[in-house]
């Protein structure tokens, strides 16, 4: 299994136990897969809606320029959160862009 699909999956459980419901897109080859092209996951809680984009530590900075890339570009600001997978501690170190 990719290590994206172990990543989202960690997460998934992670926010179901929080009591969230999740959704993703679907992966599609050689077609964009995130939505807007920044986040890679929806976590829905009562009112509350996060905006999740998972990620590994070699690729944290390149999500966040990409991420503030398009707040710039399309003059919109979102909650988004990078979730960042840490292997060697096997939990994911959080941050809000």
């Amino acid at each position: 299994m990719p290590q994206e699909n172990i990543i989202r999956k960690k997460a998934i459980q992670i926010l179901q136990d929080q009591g969230y419901v999740c959704w993703f897109p679907s992966k599609v080859k050689f077609k964009q897969n995130d939505i807007f092209g920044i986040v890679d996951l929806l976590a829905l809680r009562r009112t509350k809606m996060r905006y999740i984009q998972l990620t590994t530590l070699p690729n944290v900075a390149r999500q966040r320029k990409k991420i503030l890339d398009f707040f710039k570009k399309e003059k919109v600001k979102l909650p988004v959160e990078i979730w960042v997978w840490l292997d060697k501690k096997k939990k994911f170190k959080t941050e809000i862009v």
